[in-house]
């Protein structure tokens, strides 16, 4: 969402910019704060989208959705993508977001655990859930919004907020192959159909750190969204700003307002010298 919002404002800048659009899901953005009113089928995918596929193209905007970038040669400025293409930039912006924390436990490898984290996620879960359908929920915040999904889809569901007490603490999923129950350092155990991984949300910063940008909880950016890396910029959950990450949409939109502000400027600089690159 931050990221193609960063892009929206550097078209109402009404400069011209080459952009590259590097997504690993495969879906133009939508509004992950309704994912819970698509798991509780109150809206279905195509009204949370929030750019389609018409509005890139009518940008010119190239999009290479459903491919991850994988790794960022910051010496010769590009990036190769999972489909093995190696794509130049002149500036790379970084908005890969955040994503529930998995929890350490065993047996989340099993058929029947899922994590609510995307669309596909929602849609795999909605599939999954219904009357009858026992689905334990760890997590905080973000694991009252799965649940109520899930509820409005039948299911009966309990859930587990992890650090709650010490008996509380879910030591594994137990099932041959597929979930059946889930056990606690207790020794308890509980019947379960569904596990459904909805924990406090933690950014996404593997691909930065790889690549040897300064990474603490999130990508460590300033005042104006830049790395530690003057080419390269971070919006959106995956950045840390001044210590602090970031989990709702109104200060990533600021945030996105601000790098293509950024952008835009420095856009200007580089038209404005005999050597000018492509911006991208």
């Amino acid at each position: 969402m931050s990221g193609v919002a960063c892009v929206e404002e550097l078209i109402k800048s009404g400069q011209a910019f080459d952009i590259t659009i590097f997504g690993d899901e495969p879906h133009g953005n939508y509004d992950r704060a309704l994912l819970s009113s698509v798991l509780a089928g109150e809206r279905d995918a195509d009204s949370i989208t929030l750019n389609d596929i018409e509005w890139y193209q009518e940008h010119g905007i190239r999009t290479r959705l459903g491919i991850r970038v994988e790794e960022i040669d910051r010496l010769n400025r590009a990036v190769r993508s999972s489909d093995g293409d190696w794509t130049s930039y002149d500036k790379l912006v970084l908005a890969t977001g955040s994503s529930p924390e998995i929890p350490p436990m065993d047996g989340l490898d099993k058929a029947g655990v899922f994590v609510f984290g995307t669309l596909d996620d929602t849609r795999r879960l909605a599939e999954a859930a219904g009357p009858g359908v026992r689905a334990v929920v760890i997590g905080g915040w973000l694991a009252a919004e799965a649940a109520r999904g899930l509820r409005k889809r039948g299911s009966e569901v309990v859930i587990v907020e992890p650090g709650d007490s010490s008996d509380l603490q879910l030591e594994s999923v137990i099932g041959d192959r597929r979930v059946e129950a889930v056990r606690f350092t207790s020794g308890e155990e509980f019947g379960a159909d569904l596990v459904v991984i909805a924990t406090n949300l933690t950014p996404n910063a593997m691909l930065a750190q790889s690549a040897g940008l300064r990474v603490n909880h999130g990508i460590v950016v300033d005042d104006q969204m830049e790395t530690s890396d003057r080419h390269i910029f971070a919006v959106g959950g995956c950045t840390e700003h001044n210590g602090q990450t970031f989990d709702s949409f109104p200060p990533l939109l600021e945030q996105a307002k601000i790098l293509a502000a950024n952008l835009a400027g420095a856009f200007q600089e580089l038209t404005a010298s005999p050597r000018h690159q492509r911006a991208e």
